[in-house]
């Protein structure tokens, strides 16, 4: 009788101990829940019409990256509104789409300066439409194991500080010139037949395909300094912008690139100085005016007759 009484007594015991356990468990997955957020971003990419980056780096000056129809502009300062590539926007969203917490690395308003999550980092907004749907400041990044980076984050409305994955300055933490297009000739080299250099005095001179080599008025030429040339002018980029260049500056130029295009027809490029700036200007990007003082950049562009001539042995 006693041992039916024990085993009755512990079954009891193992019972209400099993519901013990269970409220345990329910409490704390719930407690878990409510303070991990699994989806830290909730973005429809595909509806995105605007991205509003503060940065860190520059004084947290507001750069407005827009949708106007079907194309992408910005407005850098001082400067009226330019277009931003689409596969430069196409970055920021994939980048804001792929962010997955790792942990959460605090619970805390007083530890958001510790990982930079305060005013100090660079702010995100993203709208769709009047709708803000994300809010987020992203603050210092750290390296994880094995050989990746992650960075700290935190979202507008929670206190938490999160660890998610990437390296969110590289895309985040820049002015308004980093997303412009910055490309100055954009074509495949194999459609060009001719290329005419107007310079001062009579330094101006012609690059032209004859039965697929190269010549300059019948001389021996290097094709391989040619082949090198034309190859790294044919995607050319220059990150460096003159905003609100002074008219009278562009009132003549001094030196010009005219590239013959079976697929473009004329590309031009063009050189105006003064005793302060260099602007180039393209007729693929005519609203831009590129800095070409900065790292010589028009040297790249502007060859001198010399560069191509087979030096005689």
């Amino acid at each position: 009788m006693v041992n039916r009484l024990s085993i009755k007594t512990l079954g009891i015991t193992f019972f209400v101990l099993l519901i013990v356990v269970a409220i345990f468990l329910i409490y704390d997955a719930k407690h878990g829940e409510s303070s991990f957020r699994y989806n830290i971003v909730s973005v429809d990419t595909a509806s995105v019409t605007s991205i509003s980056i503060f940065p860190k780096s520059f004084n947290h000056k507001e750069v407005k990256i827009f949708k106007e129809g079907s194309l992408w502009k910005v407005n850098p300062a001082g400067s009226k509104t330019v277009g931003v590539p689409f596969p430069k926007v196409q970055e920021l969203l994939i980048q804001l789409a792929s962010i997955k917490p790792l942990r959460i690395a605090a619970q805390s308003a007083d530890k958001w300066d510790e990982f930079k999550v305060d005013s100090s980092g660079t702010r995100v907004k993203v709208f769709e439409g009047n709708k803000n749907t994300l809010d987020m400041t992203i603050g210092k990044f750290t390296y994880q194991q094995p050989k990746s980076m992650a960075t700290y984050i935190r979202v507008s409305g929670d206190d938490n500080v999160y660890l998610v994955n990437g390296f969110l300055d590289f895309s985040f933490n820049h002015n308004a010139d980093y997303f412009r297009d910055d490309n100055v000739i954009k074509d495949d080299y194999e459609n060009w037949s001719k290329l005419t250099f107007t310079y001062p005095a009579d330094s101006s001179y012609q690059l032209v395909k004859t039965n697929g080599h190269w010549e300059i008025n019948g001389m021996g030429v290097d094709s391989a300094k040619i082949f090198s040339y034309i190859a790294s002018i044919s995607n050319l980029s220059i990150p460096n912008f003159i905003n609100n260049a002074d008219q009278s500056l562009l009132n003549k130029a001094k030196y010009t690139l005219r590239i013959q295009s079976s697929a473009l027809g004329f590309i031009n490029v063009s050189a105006y100085e003064d005793s302060t700036e260099l602007a180039i200007i393209s007729s693929q990007h005519k609203e831009t005016c590129f800095d070409g003082k900065k790292a010589d950049a028009w040297k790249r562009i502007f060859a001198g007759k010399s560069s191509f001539i087979e030096k005689e042995r």
